[in-house]
């Protein structure tokens, strides 16, 4: 329940559409908007005769902006100045914002958050949660938290803060995440002294069954592609068990998806990881030769990895390339020394730690703003 008064947004927002028939010989710039606050969005410029619209309405800077036909979704937005005289079609209203009642920059958190999104998602018309549209006269009639012009300041004032450096926290992570892939790429790239090595020689091939019982509980492991490991399903009842053939899981060992191994759908099994089992669709293979399991995994993260993995592969669909079990043992890779293989492996976990906390950091970040405007519009803040 929020401290302050509630308005309308019809009290402060006035429908204003700057229309234009369009020229069949002029190019147009137009702009969406992202569900859940996350503002608008240019889209690849369109000639006139491309577009089924006879008029598009102009955007400009200051003015509230809905999608009808997502407006539940979170379709909100404050127009800002990288898209004053950009176009929108008739599906997003425009409206200008009385500034004696309210300031703009008050307004655009208020497009931001998800209390206002919850409101229109109960206004919505339609059957099936993709058709509820949102009226301009539902939207008008929504009531939102609404204090003095001087409140307004101090609340834009302080989330402004707060989320500036949300926004630093979140380039950082980008920065970090692409320091990290070129970092592996510079690693591999680099090596010199390397012995070419056959897969088969340093690795085989560990099968150990499992005989699912009906009423005992089972962890099936899944890998996430990208290099982004292993993950755990839910529970299930060996009688609710696919009828694959499924194998137990020990640690440190280099498991493969067959199916999705080149999309980078490689890790090395942890602890944790020791009592889950695998269907036959993951390949588990231990270290038989003088090779560090962890150099291997990082390696097919590499583009060259990545290529080579795409070579062992058959089927003439992307989605369908599994993985030859026989061409990738004899896939022939080049090994530095194992002490300088331990050196690389551990650089890189250390790089993947570091992206682990980024990550963390990212969904804190996103849970705290969402705090944040909460805190706002309820007075708490």
């Amino acid at each position: 329940m929020s401290a302050y008064p509630q308005r309308a947004l019809g009290e402060f927002l006035q429908l204003q559409q700057d229309e234009e028939p369009i020229e069949r010989d002029r190019t147009y710039v137009t702009a969406g908007i992202y569900s859940h606050g996350r503002g608008l969005f240019r889209k690849p410029p369109i000639e006139g005769s491309e577009t089924s619209y006879s008029r598009y309405t102009k955007l400009h800077e200051g003015q509230f902006v809905y999608s009808k036909l997502f407006g539940w979704e979170g379709a909100t937005a404050l127009v800002g100045p990288e898209f004053d005289g950009l176009y929108v079609s008739h599906e997003f209203p425009t409206f200008r914002i009385n500034a004696a009642m309210a300031l703009p920059s008050y307004v655009g958190y208020l497009a931001q958050w998800n209390g206002l999104h919850s409101l229109l998602k109960d206004k919505g018309t339609g059957v099936g949660s993709r058709r509820q549209r949102v009226g301009v006269g539902r939207l008008l009639a929504t009531p939102v938290p609404l204090p003095d012009l001087g409140e307004q300041r101090r609340i834009v004032t302080s989330l402004h803060s707060a989320i500036s450096v949300l926004n630093n926290i979140n380039q950082k992570r980008a920065w970090a995440t692409k320091l990290r892939e070129a970092l592996r790429e510079s690693v591999f790239a680099g090596e010199r002294d390397t012995i070419p090595v056959r897969i088969g020689d340093v690795l085989s091939l560990e099968r150990i069954p499992v005989d699912p019982d009906a009423d005992k509980y089972y962890v099936q492991i899944g890998i996430r592609s990208f290099g982004n490991g292993i993950f755990h399903r839910d529970k299930m009842l060996g009688s609710e068990l696919s009828k694959l053939r499924y194998f137990q899981i020990r640690p440190n060992r280099l498991i493969v998806s067959n199916i999705m191994a080149w999309e980078g759908a490689i890790a090395v099994s942890a602890g944790d990881d020791a009592d889950c089992i695998g269907s036959s669709r993951f390949l588990s293979y231990k270290r038989s030769g003088d090779v560090d399991i962890r150099y291997l995994n990082y390696y097919f993260q590499s583009e060259n990895g990545r290529a080579a993995i795409r070579s062992t592969s058959t089927g003439t669909v992307v989605r369908n390339q599994t993985l030859s079990i026989k061409d990738f043992e004899q896939l022939v890779v080049s090994l530095p020394s194992h002490e300088k293989q331990r050196l690389v492996s551990d650089l890189l976990d250390t790089s993947k730690m570091l992206r682990q906390f980024s990550l963390r950091q990212d969904i804190g970040a996103s849970q705290l703003r969402t705090s944040l405007l909460a805190a706002a519009f309820s007075g708490q803040l």
